[in-house]
């Protein structure tokens, strides 16, 4: 795991690359921090920086006590008047959830803003260094880093050697998956997993019945809660009468799987967890 902490090299100690490449500086510690994403608001805790952090978007709800934050953002964007009226003296944004226009707008107005992208587990434990060193918390960061990178290592290590073939399933009506590279992908693949049909150039590729049948996946990890909802799932599956009835079955936290951040690595667990149990039943 030694490429986890190979980052850009730092002009000063509070200058960062972003995951936009974009130069982040700060002459001081960031005391008023906002986050415009969940994961956001994840990584800049996991960071050290939840003492400064003072604003949060719609769905920020971990750890619990972001759930008590004034909500400067929405699902459709940043609220710039409160913004405004909360002076952060730095702003962690979601690349794919921020206009150029509004991200120019920040900064202009000056309010630095770090764009938060992780793609990648690694990206995940980079983005947690490179916060703590713009919140002057770089101590609580690295040894989180080193704490999270000795966990998915250990995880690893446990994997069985010959690959299972596995479907995500990420939408139910009509049927989807996740394309490529992404994050769950990854998971699946370090647990030991191949993940199935991921080959489309769509990030989220419609999927019919009979293609997963031909797929022939040995598991179908689906993001759906515990209880009523996840028991519905599994029943739906079950009633089918086709080929794939016999397939295991595993449902996965939704935040954990879905959010990259810190708890990317419970998500990696839960699903070396479904991997395994398969992997024991041969």
């Amino acid at each position: 795991m030694s490429s986890l902490m190979a980052l850009p090299a730092l002009a000063a100690e509070r200058e960062v690359i972003d995951d936009a490449g974009d130069v982040v500086t700060l002459s001081q510690p960031a005391q008023r921090v906002v986050t415009l994403a969940p994961h956001a608001a994840e990584l800049v805790a996991a960071a050290g920086g939840l003492p400064a952090l003072i604003g949060v978007s719609q769905g920020s709800d971990f750890p619990p006590a972001v759930s008590e934050l004034p909500r400067l953002a929405s699902y459709h964007g940043p609220n710039l008047e409160a913004l405004l009226s909360a002076r952060p003296d730095l702003i962690v944004a979601w690349g794919s959830g921020l206009s150029d226009e509004m991200h120019e707008r920040l900064t202009t107005l000056g309010m630095p803003v770090f764009v938060s992208e992780p793609a990648t587990l690694d990206d995940v434990l980079s983005n947690i260094a490179r916060l703590g060193a713009l919140l002057g918390t770089r101590d609580i960061a690295d040894t989180r880093v080193a704490t999270l990178a000795a966990r998915i290592e250990q995880l690893e290590r446990a994997r069985a050697s010959a690959p299972l073939p596995v479907f995500f399933q990420l939408g139910e009506s009509p049927m989807t998956t996740l394309g490529g590279n992404h994050l769950v992908n990854e998971l699946i693949r370090r647990c030991g997993g191949e993940p199935l049909l991921t080959d489309s150039p769509a990030v989220v590729p419609q999927i019919n019945r009979e293609a997963l049948w031909l797929a022939r996946p040995r598991l179908i990890l689906h993001p759906v809660a515990k209880g009523p909802a996840r028991e519905e799932w599994i029943a739906a599956w079950r009633a089918d009468e086709g080929p794939l009835s016999e397939v295991a079955l595993a449902g996965l936290t939704p935040d954990l799987i879905s959010r990259p951040g810190p708890r990317s690595v419970e998500a990696m667990a839960e699903v070396c967890a479904a991997i395994a149990k398969v992997q024991a039943s041969d």
